[in-house]
């Protein structure tokens, strides 16, 4: 199953249709993932330097002060998507 991350305020010309947008997850389900997958690895620290990820930048991203980005989004297997008047 494709799961997608669309930030609300996003447009993109090669918008999903609507079909593909109902696979469409929202932020807070993408940091659920993130923390049970924080969770199973046993830290964040851990988790972050497994993926690349800098610490700061993923303190930032599970306190909602910035959005996932691509290694985040892909180590979590889920693709960025830009939806528009769908949902």
């Amino acid at each position: 199953m494709r799961v997608s991350w669309h930030p609300d305020d996003s447009y993109d010309a090669a918008a999903l249709s609507c079909e593909e947008a109902a696979q469409v997850v929202a932020p807070e389900a993408v940091l659920d993932e993130l923390r049970a997958a924080i969770q199973r690895q046993g830290s964040a620290a851990g988790w972050a330097r497994r993926h690349g990820v800098g610490p700061g930048y993923l303190a930032d991203v599970l306190s909602g002060r910035r959005s996932p980005g691509a290694r985040i989004l892909q180590a979590l297997g889920i693709e960025r998507a830009y939806v528009r008047g769908c949902l």
